[in-house]
């Protein structure tokens, strides 16, 4: 009897776990599909203003999808005549429709940092306006933040702060002795950070500064707290080493952000290994549903070059450029120019012209070893005497080891001069310009760091057009906020925050400002035969706006992304 009765128990605790293994498997089942929908068989959209943004730049009424996949565009009538009884009609009732926004370069999921850090930013993005005004929010911060744990604010500009500085350490030492506490420069090319974190990473009076980089001391030889350039980058990696559960709120903020402005391609710049398998991960998982093209800095690259780590290429993940950079920021009075900046600051001699990170002579020799490899290079240059350097490295390159299609990135490509652009041309070198920064910092620009005839040239893109030299338009966020509308506006209008139009001559029309953040931007990184445009056997990558960008390009900035849909899966809609 107590034998059965043991069998009869053995059975039930069978079925239970049987019944619990099932609801776990349907669980994930679920979970997978809510995260990987599967497209509709076939859909098709009718009624349209439908920027194709093929080499014609056709407009078309309507457009037919099957699966993930255009098959067809073409008049109402046609497409209608193509499609299936069985097939999803959609009407767009007059909606302009756009190829999918690319994200020619960032730092995803940067912009996810405000669900962990505090946003210190200044206007036109922020509110701060004095130093006193980010001492008190990192207080806010630290109180809520466990002894020990790294205190972090992020979008500091200390040219827009009242006291027109950087706070020192010991200001921030006001805010917690007992956190170590980080604060990164919108530029994201130098940080401010408390006695208790240069104790927690092992910088102190002794320690040299950094090929490339500064830890800068006051007069009488004592630590600020500043750090410039590669000074600043292991402390950062250390504050940014978030947990597991940190980094997919990071994720999933980021990636709310980025479809609600209609961006279906992302890109993470500059991107470590320790950063790498996550974010390949989380794309595998169907976390990120954007597609993410990764450009890894050195290390990465040479683990993925020599077969350490895989190299993905999928429709949802690749891997491209490898990314160097050679200078900093003009904001922040690190970027490389041939000239001296307008104003100097007191700490710096009259004839400053900012420094190189990495010097021409190594950056000529890595060059030429990845260009030999057969990667693309990418590689970060704001300063025209930065810029020279890189065109010497793959002029260089090229004639060590020929290659006809390399498309090499210079990104930002701030400050190129007419000379330069018809040396890219020449080269089939290819930039990838920043011209938001008209809007942010060109009033700045004009008064205090390059004064007014180098300003009206920033971010040159009608020459560079006149020129043939074909570009890409970007953000870096999360050093502005993702807004490729804006960005497209700036590029148009070329005024700034202020209200001043800061280099008129180098307007362009809005098709090919439209053109800089999809077809041509799918091109410059070697994506644009799947993505980019709105033509049969891409991907179907779109977004829908509230009104037609063509119609007034001076409202351009004013227009919203009112759904975005991926591979044919609609996954913003500004009504929901």
């Amino acid at each position: 009897m107590a034998g059965m009765q043991r069998r009869r128990l053995m059975v039930w605790l069978l079925s239970v776990l049987g019944g619990l293994a099932a609801l776990l498997a349907l669980a994930a089942s679920s979970l997978w599909l809510y995260l990987n929908p599967v497209p509709a068989g076939e859909q098709v959209f009718i009624n349209g203003h439908i920027l194709t943004m093929d080499d014609s730049n056709t407009v078309v009424e309507a457009i037919r999808i099957e699966g993930e996949r255009i098959v067809a565009t073409g008049t109402k009538e046609a497409i209608l005549q193509q499609a299936s009884d069985q097939a999803d009609i959609i009407d767009l009732q007059g909606k302009t429709v756009t190829p999918g926004f690319i994200e020619a370069h960032g730092h995803f999921p940067g912009s996810g940092l405000k669900a962990v850090a505090e946003d210190v930013t200044s206007p036109p993005v922020g509110t701060v306006l004095t130093i006193g005004d980010v001492l008190e929010r990192l207080r806010e911060r630290a109180r809520d933040t466990p002894p020990g744990e790294w205190v972090i604010g992020y979008g500091f500009d200390d040219s827009l702060v009242a006291e027109h500085r950087f706070m020192t350490r010991e200001e921030l030492d006001t805010v917690s002795t007992e956190h170590p506490v980080f604060v990164l420069h919108v530029s994201a090319h130098m940080a401010v950070i408390n006695s208790r974190a240069q104790a927690v990473v092992g910088i102190n009076q002794d320690t040299v500064d950094p090929e490339g980089g500064e830890i800068v001391r006051n007069a009488a030889g004592e630590l600020t707290g500043l750090l410039l350039e590669t000074a600043h980058d292991p402390v950062r990696d250390m504050a940014f080493d978030f947990s597991a559960f940190h980094n997919l709120k990071i994720v999933r903020t980021s990636v709310d952000d980025y479809v609600s402005q209609g961006v279906t391609t992302v890109q993470s710049g500059k991107a470590t290994e320790s950063f790498y398998r996550p974010l390949n991960l989380l794309s595998r998982l169907g976390v990120i549903p954007q597609r993410v093209i990764v450009w890894p800095d050195l290390d990465l690259a040479s683990a993925i070059d020599s077969g350490d780590i895989a190299r993905h290429d999928s429709g949802k993940l690749s891997v491209g450029a490898l990314k160097l950079t050679t200078d900093g920021s003009i904001q922040g009075y690190t970027g490389y120019l041939s000239a001296p900046y307008h104003k100097t600051p007191s700490e710096r001699n009259a004839d400053y012209r900012g420094d190189p990170v990495m010097k021409a002579d190594k950056l000529r020799a890595v060059v030429s070893e990845w260009h030999g490899k057969g990667w693309q290079l990418a590689l970060h240059a704001n300063g025209d005497a930065a810029i020279d350097n890189v065109l010497s490295a793959v002029e260089a390159a090229q004639k060590q080891s020929p290659r006809p299609d390399a498309r090499h990135v210079i990104v930002h490509a701030q400050m190129s001069r007419s000379d330069q652009l018809e040396t890219m041309q020449s080269l089939g070198v290819t930039p990838s310009f920043f011209p938001a920064h008209v809007y942010y910092w060109g009033d700045r620009h004009n008064a205090l760091f390059l004064g007014e005839e180098r300003a009206a040239r920033i971010s040159p893109l009608k020459s560079a057009a006149d020129y043939g030299v074909r570009y890409s338009i970007h953000l870096d966020t999360p050093v502005v906020p993702i807004q490729p509308l804006l960005l497209a506006w700036s590029a148009v209008q070329r005024e700034t925050s202020g209200g001043q139009v800061l280099g008129l001559e180098e307007r362009i029309s809005v098709m090919q400002a439209l053109r800089a953040i999809t077809i041509d931007a799918a091109w410059q990184v070697f994506q644009e035969d799947n993505r980019g445009s709105l033509e049969a056997g891409k991907y179907a990558d779109f977004v829908v706006l509230s009104d037609n960008p063509l119609d007034n390009a001076s409202r351009l900035h004013q227009l919203t992304v009112e759904q975005t849909w991926i591979g044919g899966v609609p996954v913003y809609n500004s009504n929901n």
